[in-house]
């Protein structure tokens, strides 16, 4: 099935590939993460086609290319592989990836792909949970452990956001040198907070993951694990703004839960995706390399 972001036609010089992940298979609290994908990209039509911060129609200046949504593998390995392979495509084809999900696991497939394409790879991580448990349910690869399958890739990682944590996973983390910027420590300091993400993403490539409940659940209900006192627009947007001048290489934005007559939570998967694009047409112009 073919359904372009905001309904219009593959752009012919497109820069930037949406690339739909339609898999749930470790959700253990609100399920309907895999319905998210092709949500999302039913509401992008009703986006305005103009960013009036940036002044840029990012449909016109660095262009869309949307993957077909397809079935995925009913186990997770294979799930992921067809991620990483789908990932590996659009990165030989010259796109900017951005994966929409479905549950959060699926950001280890397109990490196993970039590691390859970028020696210097970095995660940014945007979560109410700290997704670092070793195992979960008895579950070596779940939604809880994405994270800590990502450190043990070798990357470094910063995870921002924090809201909600096991006290395994505060020991571990300690001992381990992930970063992690509480939700406390962006509302008592947000430019204390601005700073560290700015010496993280100084360099190295960067790959941002961006699990919905990072935000706070008055402005994104539709997530399987809501946890009040997340990020607000206007601080998401200033550091997607600061992060769109680094040497970014891909995204995903994932556990989005639909509900059912009341799209909000998809609207807003959709607009950070458009909010993304213009900062990077602003900044990086018709190249994103």
């Amino acid at each position: 099935m073919k359904i372009s972001f905001l309904g219009l036609p593959d752009h012919p010089k497109a820069q930037v590939a949406l690339i739909p992940i339609p898999f749930e298979l470790t959700t253990t609290w609100l399920k309907g993460t895999k319905e998210a994908p092709l949500e999302i990209l039913k509401v992008s039509p009703n986006l305005e086609f103009f960013d009036e911060e940036t002044k840029t129609s990012p449909q016109e200046d660095i262009g869309f290319f949307t993957y077909p949504l397809e079935e995925f593998p009913l186990n997770i390995k294979g799930a992921l592989k067809r991620v990483e392979e789908l990932t590996e495509d659009a990165i030989k084809r010259g796109f900017f990836p951005i994966l929409l999900g479905g549950e959060h696991t699926l950001t280890f497939g397109a990490v196993k792909a970039l590691k390859r394409y970028y020696s210097d790879l970095k995660i940014l991580h945007f979560d109410a949970h700290l997704d670092f448990r070793k195992d979960y349910l008895g579950e070596e690869f779940n939604h809880a452990t994405v994270i800590r399958k990502i450190y043990e890739l070798s990357l470094p990682i910063l995870s921002v956001g924090i809201r909600a944590i096991s006290k395994e996973e505060f020991e571990e983390a300690e001992k381990s040198n992930i970063q992690v910027i509480f939700a406390f420590e962006v509302f008592n300091s947000f430019e204390r907070v601005l700073k560290r993400l700015e010496d993280f993403i100084e360099e190295g490539s960067i790959y941002l993951t961006l699990d919905m409940d990072a935000l706070d659940p008055s402005l994104a209900p539709g997530v399987g694990t809501p946890e009040p006192g997340g990020l607000l627009w206007y601080q998401l947007l200033e550091i997607l703004k600061r992060v769109s001048q680094a040497k970014v290489v891909g995204m995903d934005i994932v556990e989005t839960r639909p509900i059912p007559g009341y799209p909000f939570t998809e609207f807003l998967a959709a607009k950070i995706i458009y909010k993304f694009s213009a900062y990077l047409a602003y900044y990086k112009g018709r190249n994103l390399k």
